[in-house]
């Protein structure tokens, strides 16, 4: 199975049939991805010679830049032992004015598709193995000269807080969330920053014989509060399962409950990023605002209307 995003196709595609992509020489096989980023295909590859799959990525020159600085960064997760995919090569495809990026391919499912079915003890080794990767993730070091997360991330939210009071007819769940964000901005001054996954989400997590197998998805990636990429356990990661969350959190410290601070941030943070879907949902229309009214409702009942910043599902296995 494909391990980045579902793999409904088996039919080789006889254009990749022969191609050489140096080290490895010439394509075997080649199976589409269906699913992925807008204007790139992808295939799970077989080269002569070699036993192992590849992740196979073509684009065109508008995505040069940004997948030249994912293959970069993940050099950098191999120089901290962070198990992800090994970038192999980069370069300019044979024909039609395409762009290639050839990385190793973590076989196993996503926690998204292995987690529900997956019993308890399961998820929650999961969630600690995830947690144990985040550390190492975050623990590379800034390398790039950029203004200060406090700077980039109060002009982020600014930008929401104009968008959402451009709108009307809002439930008061959104009040409450806007009020907790408003309320501790100044939390962010003097965070550190460091290297972020961007989206560190279960659907980038690969999962085979109920462990983690592997992190994929660092095409977002980032500068900032290492707290950050938490924001979204109270929303996606608490949705598929509330073990798999406390087990990341756990994993994340060292198998210890962590101290208030976390959880000042890991609150804000996750109301930040309610804020985030809702400004997306507005542009989308009326379906995709009731599902996020949905789990901004059960946002602040997680904490009690903000009164904590510890949430409710936490510990409970």
């Amino acid at each position: 199975m494909n391990n980045e995003e579902n793999n409904n196709g088996t039919t080789d595609e006889p254009e990749l049939m022969g191609r050489t992509i140096a080290p490895l020489g010439q394509i075997l096989e080649a199976h589409p991805i269906l699913e992925g980023e807008p204007g790139e295909r992808k295939y799970r590859v077989h080269f002569y010679g070699y036993d192992s799959a590849y992740l196979l990525r073509l684009f065109d020159e508008s995505s040069l830049a940004a997948k030249r600085a994912e293959f970069e960064a993940l050099y950098r997760m191999q120089s901290i032992s962070v198990h992800c995919s090994r970038p192999i090569s980069l370069g300019r495809w044979e024909s039609d004015g395409l762009y290639f990026q050839l990385l190793s391919y973590i076989e196993g499912e996503n926690a998204v598709a292995a987690l529900p079915t997956a019993p308890k003890p399961q998820q929650l080794r999961v969630g600690i193995q995830a947690g144990e990767e985040l550390r190492r993730i975050g623990g590379y070091e800034e390398a790039e000269e950029l203004t200060s997360w406090s700077v980039r991330y109060r002009n982020r939210v600014e930008q929401k807080f104009r968008r959402i009071e451009a709108s009307s007819g809002l439930p008061a769940c959104v009040q409450a969330i806007v009020d907790k964000v408003k309320d501790n901005l100044t939390l962010v001054d003097e965070r550190p920053s460091a290297f972020l996954h961007g989206r560190f989400l279960p659907s980038n997590l690969i999962v085979k014989g109920g462990r983690l197998a592997g992190v994929v998805g660092f095409g977002h990636f980032d500068w900032g509060d290492p707290v950050y990429e938490f924001a979204s356990l109270g929303l996606c990661g608490r949705s598929l399962s509330p073990v798999f969350c406390t087990g990341q959190i756990l994993g994340y410290h060292g198998g210890q409950e962590p101290d208030e601070e976390f959880w000042a941030l890991y609150s804000f943070y996750a109301a930040c990023g309610a804020l985030s879907l809702l400004v997306e949902a507005l542009d989308q229309g009326a379906a995709s605002l009731d599902s996020v009214i949905v789990l901004m409702e059960r946002l602040v009942d997680d904490h009690d209307h903000f009164s904590q910043n510890r949430p409710s599902w936490f510990g409970r296995l």
